[in-house]
């Protein structure tokens, strides 16, 4: 199999540490500005963030393609926008050179059944509106823009776009 996706382990930190590092780098590049980026660019302690959200039983998925590290999803049950019955995905990030190869819609399938599983009959993301690639590709997974912006807390002002899923 190309492409696989599972529960993230500790010892796994160390390459969800790299994956959403060097995502960031590429993603946003053009959205955020770059003396700011870089302060989220800092692996040990985004490993450090894995372990912790590993341990405190968080919804972390990893994904290999040709058994190569290069995906993550990290959600959770609950959201920050009291929607009822609504888990959100906080990040899903792939390595660029993966992108393109179905691994980014086994990981948001797989979250997608965890959180069904967990109750929830719908789920949420935020994308900065800039974000055409992944805003083409939450759209391909059904999610709906729900009309709800805000701005990022970044000093160029990004602005946000929620987008929910019926599950």
């Amino acid at each position: 199999m190309i492409c696989k996706v599972r529960k993230a382990v500790k010892g796994d930190s160390k390459d969800l540490a790299n994956i959403i590092v060097e995502s960031w780098k590429s993603a946003y590049r053009d959205i955020i500005p770059e003396d700011e980026i870089i302060k989220f660019l800092d692996k040990k302690r985004r490993q450090k963030q894995f372990e912790k959200f590993i341990e405190d039983k968080e919804i972390v998925l990893i994904g290999f393609y040709k058994e190569s590290p290069c995906g993550l999803v990290f959600a959770n049950k609950d959201n920050d926008e009291d929607l009822e019955n609504c888990g959100s995905i906080y990040s899903i990030y792939l390595l660029e050179e993966c992108c393109g190869k179905g691994l980014a819609t086994k990981l948001m399938e797989m979250v997608t059944n965890i959180l069904k599983e967990y109750g929830c009959n719908k789920v949420c993301l935020w994308v900065y509106e800039e974000n055409q690639r992944a805003i083409n590709f939450y759209e391909k997974c059904n999610f709906i823009f729900d009309g709800n912006k805000k701005y990022s807390h970044f000093s160029n002002k990004p602005i946000e776009l929620r987008y929910i899923k019926q599950i």
